[in-house]
C-alpha cells in the first residue's frame, strides 16, 4: 500500500493538471488517482463566487476542506493520489490535518515556470474560466516567494513535460517534497 498524497501546485499555467496526471500514470502501483481540483468547483448548482475574487474566502475554505477530506480518504485507503490545484501555503492546513490524522505522507510540489510562461500559458486554455492575464499574473505573484517552501519550488521554465516529470519523479523519491 502507497498511502500518499502528493499536492502539485502553483499558478495558472503552470501544468499542473498536465504534470499531476502524467505522474499518476509514471508512477510504480498498479492503481493511482489523479485529482483535478478544478473539478470540484462544479459542485455548485448555484452561488458560486469564482475562487479568486476576494468574497470568495469563506466558500474557498469549505472546498479547501472538502477537497483535502477526500484527497486524504483515496490516500488512507491505499490509492497513491496525485492531486492537483492551486494549493499555496495559506492553504496547507487542512490537508496537514487530515493527513496527520490518519497517518498519510504527504507531499508538497510547486510547479513554477517563469511570470511571462505561465500567463501565456494560462490565457492560451481553451474553455478554462479564468484566462484573465491580470488575475493570472497577481497569482503567480502568490507563489514568487514561497519562504519556507521554496525548497518545494520546481522551475519548470521552457521544460517539456518528459522532462518536468522526470524531474519530479526524482524528488519525490526522496523526503525532498515530505511536508509530514
Amino acid at each position: 500500500m502507497d498511502r500518499r498524497l502528493i499536492i502539485v501546485t502553483g499558478p495558472p499555467g503552470a501544468g499542473k493538471s498536465t504534470v499531476a496526471h502524467a505522474l499518476a500514470l509514471a508512477w510504480p502501483r498498479p492503481a493511482t488517482l489523479h485529482i483535478h481540483s478544478d473539478d470540484l468547483w462544479t459542485y455548485f448548482a448555484k452561488g458560486y463566487i469564482p475562487p479568486w475574487k476576494p468574497e470568495s474566502r469563506d466558500q474557498n475554505a469549505v472546498v479547501t476542506r472538502a477537497m483535502a477530506a477526500q484527497a486524504v480518504a483515496m490516500a488512507d485507503g491505499g490509492y497513491p493520489v496525485f492531486f492537483d490545484g492551486i494549493v499555496g501555503p495559506w492553504f496547507l492546513d487542512p490537508f496537514r490535518d487530515a493527513a496527520r490524522a490518519v497517518g498519510v505522507r504527504l507531499d508538497y510540489l510547486v510547479l513554477r515556470p517563469g511570470r511571462d510562461e505561465a500567463i501565456a500559458r494560462g490565457i492560451a486554455r481553451e474553455g478554462h474560466p479564468m484566462r484573465d492575464p491580470d488575475v493570472i499574473g497577481r497569482m503567480w505573484d502568490q507563489f514568487a516567494h514561497m519562504g519556507a517552501f521554496e525548497s518545494h519550488v520546481l522551475d519548470t521554465s521552457g521544460q517539456a513535460i518528459e522532462v518536468t516529470v522526470a524531474a519530479a519523479l526524482d524528488r519525490l523519491g526522496s523526503e525532498a517534497l515530505r511536508l509530514d
